[in-house]
């Protein structure tokens, strides 16, 4: 048995994102947060040229069948990160979000982008927890899941991502996580993704210099009289 696998509910609109297929992206996106084994479930899959790629950038990829039903079947892992294609995120959120949520002592986690109560948000937030996906809400569903197999069996007849998030809900089995001050963004099924692309393209600048001044502090820090004192 594998330690960590991701599903990834496939796009079916063959779009990019940076000039890179949605469905391949969310394997490398994954990959690089060191999820190596990628399974693919949806009506449009990658073909075999892109498996072919996804394998030589260092994600093991393949279909699994029982679609439309997204748990019916599931990679044979301890813990299962469910990666919807149109949600747009780095490797670092994607990590920082698994290590969390392994910290929730068996609970599956859902990241989701908090904000003010509202009539279009179905997801509903409380201390720490996702309690409703009926009626207003406070957060928007991210389209990433953390799913210990132990709660497998709870969710393995839904018909959708949604679904499995107000089963899980309703258990109090759903803790929320926050992206904080990283970049996530989900496209709609049809809509442009160029405003988007640009965003995140600042926000991967803003990423980089603060690194960059974060370096440089700590640089500064360690040439001070004190810590030269010390030493």
């Amino acid at each position: 048995m594998l330690p960590i696998a991701a599903l990834i509910v496939a796009d079916e609109t063959g779009r990019t994102f940076a000039g890179t297929d949605l469905n391949e992206r969310a394997a490398l996106v994954a990959a690089d947060a060191g999820i190596h084994h990628c399974y693919f479930m949806g009506s449009r899959l990658p073909d075999l040229a892109a498996m072919s790629r996804l394998r030589e950038r260092g994600a093991f990829t393949m279909g699994i069948a029982g679609w439309p039903r997204v748990f019916a079947g599931v990679p044979n892992a301890e813990t299962i990160v469910v990666i919807d294609a149109r949600t747009i995120l780095d490797a670092d959120l994607l990590r920082a979000t698994v290590r969390e949520a392994m910290a929730n002592g068996g609970k599956a986690a859902l990241l989701v982008d908090p904000g003010p109560l509202r009539k279009d948000s179905l997801i509903r937030v409380e201390d720490g927890r996702v309690t409703s996906v009926m009626g207003d809400g406070n957060a928007t569903n991210c389209g990433v899941m953390v799913l210990p197999l132990s709660l497998v069996a709870r969710v393995r007849m839904v018909q959708s991502l949604r679904d499995a998030v107000h089963r899980l809900a309703k258990a109090d089995r759903l803790a929320a996580i926050t992206p904080g001050d990283r970049f996530c963004r989900v496209l709609d099924r049809t809509g442009s993704v160029t405003k988007i692309e640009r965003e995140y393209r600042r926000a991967q600048r803003g990423s980089m210099f603060r690194a960059m001044a974060l370096r440089l502090a700590a640089f500064v820090e360690s040439l001070s009289p004190r810590r030269i004192e010390t030493a």
